[in-house]
This record gives structure tokens, C-alpha cells and sequence, in this order.
């Protein structure tokens, strides 16, 4: 009689399999992964290096902006509680600047300087430097001789590896610093003449739309040998205004 043979053995080991070892494989993704992940970080730091990050330099018509510096009355803005990109400084005793933001030129010195505005920084600070036919500096000293001292910026200028078309022509607006070109940070200038030798070098970030007037009887005060006005040139107050055409 044959032997009958029962698969009952046979079924409970094809029930068990073997499991797989993966670790090889997840080795291999992970070396890839870290692998893909500096490749990335170095072509990152490449493109940042090269500035191919950097906002596109803003197309600037010198002769246009010429046009317009200086070119509104100060009667022609309205006082706002809004944040704009104008600006009306109130000097004591010698009148009103509108000053035009830029910041499609120099957005963080832009940033900056409203910020200082809204924060009522300018208010009791002096025009402490004054040169007629080069410049007006002022913003970070009070009518006592303190400094008032804001965090620094980077310095947004040609030099500083940040591409800057405006221009350093009478009535313009620039940030003043030190030999550290990320130095600046509340002191401004407003030319009182053209002066190219600042060009590339100074983060230019706005100009007079009103004002030019106040500009150069300020440039023309008397000043000691540190280029200081024998009396204080107080600014009031500097508020946002808005053109109201």
C-alpha cells in the first residue's frame, strides 16, 4: 500500500518566508541622498557667490531722475500715518525736504530709513557736518553731541558687491558710513553739489523731490574745523507724506 504523504509540514514553512535584508540598500540611499545634498549646497553657494540671487539691478534714467529732483513743492504732499516712499523732514528755522525713496535701488536702506521715520528717530537729531557744494550729513546726533547709534545695514553699493545705478548728483540722498562698508545705519547725506567720487562706493537710496531751497541755506551756515555748524540745525520731525495729485 502506498505511503500517503501529508503538506500540512510543507504549508507552514511556505507560510514563514524569509525577510529580506535592506540594510545595503538604505545604506545606498542615504550615501546618494547626503551625496545629492552637498552637490546642491555647493552649486547653491556658487550661485550665491556669483549673485545670481541678487535682485536685478533697477534700470535707472539719471537724466529722468534729474528731471525730477527737485522738481514739486512741499506744499504738494499730505501728511500720512502710512508708511511711504515719501518723506517730508522739518529742519527748525529753515523749512521743509521731501525726500523720494528708492527701493527698487537700495531696498534694505530704504527699509531702514522708514523704519527710523516711523520710530520718530529724527526728531531733536542735527545736520551735525556740513560742506556747501558737496553735502548735508545728519541723523544720528542730537543738539547735546550724543550719538544715537542704530543697528548697522549692509551696505548696498557697487563696491560692497551690490549693483547701484543711482547716481551721486546734487540732491540726492545717500547713506553715510564708515571705512566699514556695512556701517551704515541711521546718519544720511543729501548732496549739495555733484559728486561723483561717491558713486559706487555709497549707498544711494533716494533724492530731494522738494526742498533744494532748505538744502543749500543749510549747506551755507558757518561751521568750525570739524565741518559742525556753530548753531545747531535741528531737525523738527521727518513724517511720511503722500503727493496729492
Amino acid at each position: 500500500m502506498s505511503k500517503k504523504y501529508s503538506n500540512k509540514g510543507y504549508a507552514a514553512r511556505a507560510a514563514v518566508q524569509p525577510q529580506k535584508d535592506n540594510t545595503n540598500l538604505i545604506i545606498t540611499l542615504v550615501t546618494v541622498g547626503l551625496c545629492l545634498a552637498v552637490v546642491a549646497a555647493i552649486v547653491i553657494a556658487i550661485m550665491v557667490a556669483t549673485g545670481a540671487f541678487s535682485p536685478k539691478p533697477a534700470e535707472i534714467d539719471m537724466a529722468e531722475i534729474k528731471s525730477e529732483i527737485n522738481s514739486c513743492k512741499t506744499e504738494d504732499f499730505a501728511e500720512t500715518d502710512k508708511v511711504t516712499e515719501y518723506v517730508k523732514i522739518t529742519v527748525k528755522d529753515y523749512g521743509d525736504i521731501v525726500l523720494r525713496l528708492r527701493p527698487d535701488v537700495a531696498p534694505k536702506s530704504v527699509k531702514n530709513f522708514q523704519n527710523l521715520v516711523k520710530e520718530g528717530h529724527y526728531s531733536g537729531k542735527i545736520f551735525h557736518r556740513v560742506i556747501q557744494d558737496f553735502m548735508i550729513q545728519g541723523g544720528g546726533i542730537d543738539g547735546t553731541g550724543k550719538r544715537h547709534d542704530t543697528s548697522a545695514i549692509i551696505g548696498e553699493f557697487t563696491q560692497n558687491g551690490f549693483t547701484n545705478n543711482l547716481k551721486h548728483v546734487r540732491g540726492v540722498l545717500s547713506m553715510a558710513r564708515t571705512n566699514d562698508p556695512n556701517s551704515g545705519s541711521n546718519q544720511f547725506f543729501i548732496c549739495d553739489a555733484d559728486s561723483s567720487h561717491l558713486d559706487d562706493g555709497y549707498a544711494a537710496f533716494g533724492y530731494v523731490l522738494a526742498g533744494m531751497d532748505v538744502v543749500d541755506k543749510i549747506a551755507a551756515v558757518d561751521t568750525d574745523g570739524n565741518d559742525k555748524p556753530y548753531d545747531n540745525v535741528i531737525i523738527e520731525k521727518a513724517v511720511f507724506v503722500n503727493p496729492l495729485k
